[in-house]
């Protein structure tokens, strides 16, 4: 099985943390679960704590694994209609098709229990929530769907023709917002169905969206499993690995991640902390980019996407602009907005779209990648090279007092019993009072404080004064 080239949308937000437990059923007393984890903000530039509380009705409780999926296939569902409306119609029978479930009563029984699900469920986004309007983490609380309407009669038929009575559900106006505002990112739907575990669905959600900024990637094994995976916090490490490598091993056999022998995938940082690495699998072997074409592009389109220009306006830009000018003027806006500059806290995208257009030149103090990287070249070279010539000083010197101590032993050893006695005496007489002292007080410093003092004694009376500083 290999990632092909599906044409599907995830939300980022939804992407990062889960909002279920990886289960398919879960105790009827359980109604909250709560996911964390500290991130750098470059917006702050500072960490911040971001946490998610999932709560469930009491009637139909908290979200599982096959609800996750649902809610994936409803925001397919959205992008069929080019994510233009918060009222989405549909029949069951469209959605169970585009799930790939069975066509059954047990099945239709089985979605109508998950929308019920979904629209009882309350979630809390503490410095949680991206906006990316404001380009900040936000709190926000709000339901996944507001309304649904199922019409029984009519939505299980295949043959519906024109003017047929549908079913319908409502997004919530956070998150229709969200989708507006382009907060997507694109997802092999197709890749995703056929997927087995829950936990490898949950980890391709994850890591695909990580994947976007590099293609190697080390988490904290306690933090991803519990707070982008979903594991229970009951396992230890070992239980924790176990839980992860079938989906792991799942996703190497598809093709999506590069396998990796066991101590190399599982590395043990200190006692109780393991950390689990992850490599996407070569382009050659992998087509999860972000637009339907598979061009080389693709990731400045979804740069420009996640930084709130609409997809179609980026899919022009990237095409009419030079891939190295796209990538410049992105840059500047991330510095901006790191700085709160107030050319960009109005609309940071139309900013971006101008400064694209228009070869806005980058502001005094801005360091782009390209620049920094050489300005670090520059350091490490200079630094290399100070240490090259302290070092080769340090080994003419070190060469000198051999050779100085040579001539010191030599010159002592030529001398008979009575003439050294006569070279210590005039040694610790000139020597300085501390030295001295040193001396008189006698323990171990005593004798190498009186050899020092005569050899250089010694080297002052061979070679000078200046031979012996």
């Amino acid at each position: 099985m290999r990632v092909g080239s599906g044409d599907g949308r995830d939300e980022l937000n939804l992407a990062e943390f889960p909002l279920c437990a990886l289960a398919h059923r879960l105790p009827a007393e359980r109604k909250t679960l709560r996911f964390e984890d500290r991130i750098w903000d470059k917006g702050r530039a500072d960490y911040v704590t971001r946490q998610l509380t999932v709560t469930g009705s009491d009637a139909f409780g908290l979200p599982t694994a096959l609800d996750d999926e649902v809610l994936l296939g409803l925001i397919q569902l959205s992008r069929q209609g080019g994510f233009a409306d918060r009222k989405v119609s549909f029949t069951r029978y469209q959605l169970i098709r585009l799930l790939g479930w069975r066509d059954d009563t047990k099945t239709y029984d089985r979605l109508e229990e998950s929308l019920n699900r979904w629209t009882g469920v309350t979630l809390y986004y503490r410095n949680a929530w991206w906006d990316r309007q404001r380009q900040c983490w936000v709190d926000e609380k709000f339901h996944v769907i507001d309304n649904v309407w199922l019409c029984h009669r009519h939505d299980t038929r295949p043959d519906l023709g024109p003017g047929a009575p549908l079913s319908a559900f409502v997004w919530n106006e956070v998150l229709f917002r969200s989708f507006q505002g382009g907060n997507l990112k694109a997802i092999d739907f197709e890749f995703f169905k056929r997927l087995q575990s829950a936990i490898a669905k949950r980890l391709y959600r994850f890591l695909d969206k990580r994947f976007f900024h590099r293609r190697r990637w080390e988490f904290d094994l306690r933090e991803l499993s519990w707070n982008h995976v979903g594991l229970s916090r009951g396992y230890d490490a070992a239980s924790l690995k176990r839980k992860l490598r079938v989906g792991i091993e799942e996703l190497e056999r598809a093709g999506y991640l590069e396998p990796m022998p066991e101590d190399e995938r599982f590395r043990k940082v200190c006692s109780g902390k393991w950390e689990v690495r992850f490599t996407k699998a070569g382009a050659r072997d992998v087509a999860s980019s972000p637009t339907k074409s598979e061009s080389a592009t693709s990731p400045l389109t979804d740069a420009l996407v996640e930084r709130g220009v609409g997809v179609k306006a980026a899919e022009e830009t990237v095409k009419a602009h030079a891939a190295e000018k796209v990538r410049a003027q992105i840059e500047v806006l991330d510095w901006l907005v790191a700085r709160k500059d107030p050319r960009v806290s109005r609309n940071p995208p139309g900013f971006l779209l101008s400064a694209i257009h228009g070869d806005f030149s980058p502001p005094p103090g801005f360091l782009g990648t390209a620049e920094i990287a050489r300005k670090r070249r520059e350091i490490q070279e200079r630094t290399k090279e100070a240490t090259t010539r302290q070092r080769r000083r340090e080994e003419r010197e070190n060469v000198r007092e051999r050779e100085r101590q040579r001539v010191v032993d030599q010159f002592l050893q030529s001398l008979s019993k009575d003439q050294r006695n006569q070279v210590e005496k005039e040694a610790l007489s000139s020597a300085p009072p501390l030295v001295r002292s040193l001396i008189e007080d006698g323990g171990a410093m005593a004798e190498v404080t009186r050899r020092l003092a005569v050899n250089k004694h010694v080297a002052r009376l061979l070679e000078g004064p200046a031979a012996a500083d």
